[in-house]
């Protein structure tokens, strides 16, 4: 990882980027040549005023009251958090203790961001409701060092991974049909509760479904693998007002097998924030991810290619952005492909209207999503649902036709589907495609709820 301090703030030259990286830090008159650190993994050592605030610790130490909790090993960490494989000596048992920088966890307590309040919703209901859900077991505040602030501490069930990291560790093209069934439904069960307990996901993607650490795995497994990963230390490397000598290499556990994944428990997770790009600036802010329909905080939410058309038209809208996403990823489950690509395609620059420049991709990305969604769905948005939506006419004239794309060539999913080679039997390719339009229908109240879903026929005799 990449931070050059500038006159404006830290601006990150990699694929994460820390939130409020826009905060100015030096002032241009002190430096005409900034300084440029490299971090090898979360910017260790950067105030928790400017942004930053992440957890600088060790395996070994003690956290939380009464001593309770005892760092083993660093699981990783994300744009708010590092992650810890943990001790927890009242329970008796291993937890992930997801340890919030300063930044994010003083946004927390103002309920800027909503992590904490989410996972209390959650905890509300039954277990065996909650149970496809990552779910917290404590959450306590710790006391930083340096500049760093106050961390919000959450301990919550240790997971073995996450359905990217798998993909990204078996060279295997398409899993079996059962496999990909109970992927969906274990789904489908964490969205239900989420949606129970009146929170949104909105970020439903590989990199947060998590796969449990049972049946291989287990307490009495995880001593001997913490004692086949002895703590290992970077080189020491500047920070902006020290140099940090113990940042810990982060370990992971090992993914799980084929056969494994046929038994394996299947979950929602991450329900903080990641970092998303503001369109009309040269930076990047957070977006907060889970959100409480009855307190929303923001109407920047999913990645583009995963979001609801209600969301791009900015309109209104509730869980159904869920299961907008939750369709989109029933291909990507299939298929390790986006349904809809993140790019316009040359073959159908043919279909702009004259005068729009192809090669002006990025101001048309949007009317090319929302041409995609009635290509493939084969639909027309309704007169309501544009009524609705004050965004529509940037994309829309007022007889419904679109303002940069003529006439709609229809696309069956089934023929995106065959197109990936995935060996299905016709009547895979058949129910799921049914499922992918019970949720990709452009007005959301259409669209069925996830308890609704649990009962399709194609989900059905699943062994899940």
């Amino acid at each position: 990882m990449l931070l050059r301090a500038l006159g404006c703030g830290l601006l990150q030259q990699t694929s994460l980027r820390p939130i409020a990286a826009r905060m100015s830090m030096i002032p241009p008159q002190e430096s005409e040549d900034p300084p440029t650190f490299i971090f090898p993994e979360e910017p260790l050592a950067l105030p928790a005023d400017t942004g930053y605030g992440y957890f600088q610790g060790i395996p070994n130490d003690v956290v939380g009251p009464d001593a309770r909790f005892h760092l083993q090993a660093k699981l990783g960490f994300g744009t708010n958090s590092s992650v810890w494989l943990t001790k927890d000596s009242q329970l008796g048992r291993y937890v992930a203790l997801k340890i919030l920088t300063g930044h994010a966890s003083r946004l927390n307590a103002e309920r800027l961001l909503r992590e904490l309040a989410v996972h209390e919703r959650l905890s509300s209901l039954p277990a065996d409701e909650s149970k496809h859900c990552n779910r917290l077991i404590t959450h306590f505040m710790h006391k930083g060092i340096e500049q760093d602030g106050e961390h919000l501490c959450l301990a919550l069930e240790l997971e073995r991974t996450t359905l990217h990291s798998v993909w990204n560790a078996q060279n295997i093209k398409f899993y079996p049909i059962p496999i990909v069934k109970r992927i969906l439904r274990h789904i489908l069960h964490g969205m239900a509760a989420l949606h129970k307990c009146g929170v949104v996901h909105t970020d439903i993607k590989p990199d947060n479904i998590m796969v449990s650490l049972a049946p291989s795995w287990s307490d009495e497994t995880v001593p001997a693998w913490v004692q086949d990963h002895p703590p290992r230390v970077y080189n020491p490397f500047q920070s902006l007002y020290k140099i940090v000598t113990e940042a810990i290499v982060s370990e992971e556990f090992p993914p799980p097998s084929v056969e494994e994944l046929e038994v394996c428990d299947f979950k929602l997770g991450d329900l903080s924030n990641g970092a998303s790009p503001v369109p009309s600036e040269q930076s990047f802010i957070e977006r907060p991810i889970a959100q409480e329909l009855d307190d929303q905080t923001t109407d920047y939410i999913t990645p583009l290619t995963l979001r609801a058309p209600e969301v791009i038209l900015g309109g209104p809208w509730d869980e159904k952005v869920d299961i907008w996403t939750f369709g989109c990823l029933v291909f990507t489950i299939l298929t390790k492909a986006h349904l809809f690509p993140d790019g316009i395609h040359p073959i159908h620059h043919s279909f702009l209207r004259s005068g729009v420049d192809p090669n002006n991709a990025d101001s048309i990305e949007a009317d090319y999503l929302l041409w995609l969604m009635m290509v493939m769905t084969d639909q027309r948005f309704p007169p309501t649902v544009l009524s609705l939506d004050p965004n529509s006419p940037n994309y829309f004239e007022s007889n419904g036709d679109m303002k940069c794309f003529i006439s709609i060539a229809r696309r069956p999913l089934e023929w995106c589907l065959r197109d990936t080679g995935y060996p299905a039997l016709e009547e895979d390719v058949v129910g799921a495609c049914s499922l992918m339009r019970r949720c990709l229908k452009l007005n959301p109240s259409a669209r069925p709820s996830a308890q609704e879903l649990l009962q399709d026929p194609w989900l059905q005799g699943t062994n899940a």
